[in-house]
């Protein structure tokens, strides 16, 4: 993954309150309000990169996670979203990373509401 770049999800699973197309980065929220948010990448390339989780383009800083070595790197953030908000998975940094191939798994994301 590029520096700058987004991460794209091959898969979606089971799926409540958000829609997000198979093998495209964007999960859309379709209902506002506080939602929990889960989301790591496994690497095998890219210490010194950041991750971050991006609101409608624009990264929300209290989200960034520093990739401090190779492995799996997760994070858990509340976030108040408005339905139709648009969230990406970010490498937030100038270096790249190489995330975990299939039939591993590379990235997750949960989004969970809760209010």
């Amino acid at each position: 993954m590029a520096g700058g770049g987004d991460v794209l999800f091959s898969d979606n699973g089971p799926s409540t309150g958000v829609t997000h197309t198979a093998g495209t980065a964007p999960i859309t929220v379709t209902a506002t309000g506080v939602y929990q948010i889960d989301y790591g990448v496994n690497l095998t390339a890219g210490v010194g990169s950041t991750i971050a989780i991006a609101v409608n383009g624009t990264v929300d800083t209290s989200t960034e996670i520093d990739i401090l070595a190779i492995g799996e790197t997760n994070g858990t953030v509340m976030l108040s979203l408005t339905a139709g908000d648009s969230l990406t998975l970010r490498n937030n940094s100038a270096v790249p990373f190489t995330m975990d191939l299939a039939p591993g798994v590379g990235a997750q994301f949960d989004a969970i509401q809760l209010a």
